[in-house]
């Protein structure tokens, strides 16, 4: 045998076995993995890090969920002398230091209206920290139609909504590992309504799970700060008829006493000369290290009157890919064209033995697989929704007159 040929073979090889590593690392790269960045749509769910700790953060308008959020991912939220005692937001650096004043990943409002519109996800370091890489679902906050009617249509039908998005959502990620139900009243100790029932259809939607959800649900007072002191009146005692009360309205959760934690997180500078050393941000990162992936790939449906609901958010997450391709499609468009242009200059204008350097294989399977997987980093639904926002924009309004001349010509004349 020549041996030009064995040489050739032998790249062929080496070739094979350097697109099977180039596979797995492209595949890395599709992942959502950039710090401190709110994922919107279904496509950025399906991609989510899979190695980092996932958790779903649910609560009422109002309720301090947004900042809470931050104060996880690593914000400070700060009132001192120097700012008349107003809080400010600062971002934690790696080495524990704060930075001067810094707008926060989640936004948040005093309103009755709920900031976050849709189910979000960011990748953020646990209070900064390096080592506690934790990925935070937010979700809208919900509310109570219909006073104390927990089980009535009107109260489900406000929540189906939120849970259409959400439960499209989870199913994407593929598991969570906790669900935190914040509760911003501990002065009175009485679940919303609304409450009650999010806590229902949770219970409703992971009856396949294969594991009960209720080891993973936390239920977390709000607005906890450590400074502050009123929260503290009887909190114990607080918990268990919380947990009690949970346990008689949901039937799922009847055997299990619920986790129940004071979060804050606000801060005051100086400090008071003593502080609560009981950290419910500690023991939440505790209950996260502890816990197992919860499968999500497996909720019920939708069902009856309820499926409305599910074609309802359908419909929304295709008006949001739209509008995402609508602001993106040039830059994927000309990605793809780059790689087809170079795999076919590869294919075309350099020699044999160099093009195979270049994983130039005999037959079209390697570049279909090169596409493929150059259509899978970009995202498959960007690519499609880029290049039907491209036709509608700047093909069809070119060709249509073009195509109503043509047709005409091709209809039958009257008489």
């Amino acid at each position: 045998m020549p041996s030009g040929a064995v040489d050739s073979a032998s790249l062929a090889e080496k070739a094979k076995m350097l697109v099977g590593q180039a596979t797995l690392d492209y595949l890395k790269t599709a992942r959502r993995v950039a710090k401190d960045k709110l994922f919107t749509t279904l496509e950025d769910f399906t991609r989510a890090d899979p190695e980092s700790k996932r958790l779903v953060v649910i609560g009422l308008t109002g309720s301090g969920k947004s900042t809470l959020l931050n104060i996880i991912g690593g914000w400070r939220y700060v009132q001192s002398k120097e700012t008349d005692y107003q809080f400010i937001w600062q971002k934690k650096q790696a080495d524990g230091e704060a930075s001067e004043a810094v707008p926060p990943l989640f936004e948040s409002a005093a309103s009755n209206d709920s900031v976050t519109k849709v189910a979000a996800f960011a990748n953020v370091l646990f209070r900064g920290n390096p080592e506690r890489p934790l990925t935070v679902i937010d979700t809208p906050g919900h509310d109570d139609p219909a006073g104390n009617e927990i089980d009535s249509q009107e109260a489900r039908d406000t929540l189906g909504a939120i849970a259409a998005d959400l439960h499209n959502k989870l199913k994407a990620l593929g598991h969570i590992h906790a669900l935190l139900v914040l509760h911003n009243d501990v002065a009175s100790n009485r679940l919303n309504p609304a409450t009650y029932q999010v806590l229902k259809m949770v219970d409703e939607k992971f009856a396949k799970a294969g594991q009960s959800v209720w080891e993973h649900v936390v239920i977390g007072y709000s607005k906890c700060n450590a400074h502050e002191t009123s929260w503290r009146s009887g909190l114990e005692g607080k918990k268990k008829s919380l947990q009690q009360s949970i346990k008689a309205q949901v039937a799922g959760a009847s055997e299990i006493d619920v986790p129940v934690l004071a979060l804050g997180g606000g801060e005051i500078e100086p400090p008071p000369p003593s502080q609560d050393e009981s950290d419910g941000l500690e023991k939440l990162w505790a209950f996260l290290e502890n816990a197992k992936p919860l499968d999500t790939s497996n909720l019920m449906p939708f069902e009856g009157a309820d499926v409305k609901w599910q074609k309802l958010i359908d419909a929304r997450d295709e008006a949001e890919q739209k509008a995402k391709a609508a602001l993106i499609y040039v830059l994927v468009l000309v990605k793809v064209a780059a790689i087809v242009c170079g795999l076919f200059c590869r294919h075309h204008f350099l020699p044999s033995w160099f093009s195979l350097l270049l994983l130039n294989l005999p037959g079209l399977y390697d570049e279909a697989a090169i596409i493929f997987l150059v259509v899978y980093w970009i995202g498959p639904y960007d690519v499609f929704y880029s290049l039907k926002h491209f036709h509608q924009v700047w093909v069809l309004p070119k060709l249509e007159p073009y195509l109503e001349t043509y047709l005409g010509r091709l209809k039958p004349k009257e008489d």
